[in-house]
């Protein structure tokens, strides 16, 4: 029983060290993650106001909304 003590030990020791090595691999990835977002976001939204949106007819809204309430009676057939 005295050759079992040292290997529990030492499989002991390298699960700690493989948590503890997984833990820090996930903690640098995030933060690796987070720092690329912080440096890929946008900056500015006045860029982004700027350019108007385009406006849907209402003739065109109505078109799709009666095309999609036909295709959903359709189905229920």
């Amino acid at each position: 029983m005295e050759t079992l003590t040292p290997l529990l030990a030492q499989a002991a020791s390298l699960m700690v060290m493989g948590m503890v090595l997984v833990f820090a691999f996930l903690g640098c990835l995030v933060i690796g993650l987070k720092a690329m977002a912080w440096a890929c976001a946008p900056r500015g939204t006045e860029e982004l106001n700027q350019s108007p949106e385009p406006s849907i007819s209402p003739s065109v809204v109505a078109a799709i909304s009666a095309a999609i309430h036909a295709h959903r009676r359709a189905k229920q057939r």
